[in-house]
């Protein structure tokens, strides 16, 4: 996919879900909004787990889709989205923790085997990964518009994976597609260290 092409969804996302804020989101002080925005923007940046989980459903998605790579990256923004208001919510979601760290795992071992699924399989997967990160969203949130704030950790989600589906262009040569699986399995590695040892 070109970039133009690119920047131009991620721009429509981020429209629509402004589109879909509650009026009452605007009762909000230009400031405090500008702030939500940008604490949730930066949450997902703010711990490897939740970036190599992110990254790694991009590269995933360009290693084994074609046209189709876009939908997991989106799928997962939308899901973990749902996550965060159904925690918010009261919805209890366990160990939380433990499977933001299997999904660092197992997303690592996907991209590391190249593993090909179905589109709505692997949908499922990373939705079921997204539930735990959305809760975790959710557990940590200390915004007052929690609405701005979570189409600020959605926007910067969607941006992750987008970056992994432009790391995957590296699968047009066989060394690129090596080193992106290698980097997979350090990913899971990585996530096992985490689990078990750190």
């Amino acid at each position: 996919m070109k970039l133009r092409e690119t920047a131009g969804l991620t721009g429509l996302l981020a429209v629509l879900m402004l589109i879909a804020l509650p009026a009452h989101a605007a009762a909000f002080s230009t400031a405090q909004a500008k702030a939500d925005f940008l604490h949730g923007l930066w949450h997902p940046l703010g711990g490897l787990d939740h970036i190599l989980t992110m990254v790694g459903v991009g590269v995933w998605a360009a290693l084994v889709l074609l046209k189709k790579r876009l939908v997991w990256p989106l799928v997962f923004t939308l899901v973990m989205f749902m996550a965060f208001w159904a925690r918010y919510m009261g919805v209890v979601v366990p160990y939380v923790e433990t499977g933001i760290l299997a999904s660092v795992i197992l997303i690592g071992l996907l991209v590391a085997f190249a593993l090909k699924v179905p589109v709505v399989v692997g949908a499922l997967v990373v939705g079921v990964f997204a539930v735990f990160h959305g809760a975790a969203h959710a557990n940590e949130a200390s915004a007052s518009s929690l609405l701005i704030y979570a189409l600020g950790f959605s926007v910067s989600t969607f941006a992750l994976g987008l970056a992994g589906i432009g790391l995957g262009s590296l699968t047009e040569w066989n060394s690129g597609r090596m080193f992106l699986r290698a980097l997979g399995a350090i990913t899971a590695l990585f996530g096992l260290y985490l689990m078990f040892v750190a």
